[in-house]
């Protein structure tokens, strides 16, 4: 009688572990594959923001899953200059509360193949939630942010 009491009790904690999903944390960013955000890139250029909106930006996980690339798919810092896709590499990031917070300074970004060392990327900062981002920095003297949601395919 004592060994099936004992069977009991391990099975009913057993089952309270097993049945505890409040503890668990909804994934931000899916760290085996890129997530896409659609929303506005704002630059300010001669003192005036100039907004794109329907702009797309990428969260590329690194294989390590310990930084990420943001890849801004055809930016423009001014209204004549062509489109571009831009990548900053090697972003560190921190997870708190639900969140991941991103936080750089100092990154040459890749364009067209190369390095882009006249617009170094500073003052990078930003917050990344299950649904939407939202980030700041300047590519070399442009003002640059980026609010928006997750892209999904409907």
């Amino acid at each position: 009688m004592k060994i099936f009491k004992i069977f009991a009790l391990a099975a009913m904690m057993f089952g309270m572990v097993a049945c505890d999903n409040g503890d668990t944390p909804e994934e931000v960013v899916d760290m085996n594959a890129p997530t896409a955000y659609v929303g506005t890139v704002s630059v300010v250029v001669g003192g005036q923001t100039v907004p794109t909106p329907d702009s797309l930006i990428e969260i590329v996980p690194s294989q390590d899953g310990k930084s990420f690339s943001i890849v801004f798919k055809k930016i423009k810092f001014v209204p004549a200059m062509p489109a571009l896709d831009i990548t900053i590499p090697t972003v560190n990031f921190t997870v708190t509360d639900g969140a991941i917070n991103l936080v750089a300074e100092g990154i040459i970004p890749l364009c067209m193949g190369g390095e882009f060392p006249n617009y170094i990327v500073t003052a990078l900062k930003g917050t990344i939630t299950a649904t939407s981002i939202d980030l700041s920095l300047k590519f070399g003297e442009f003002e640059t942010s980026f609010k928006g949601t997750v892209q999904t395919n409907a």
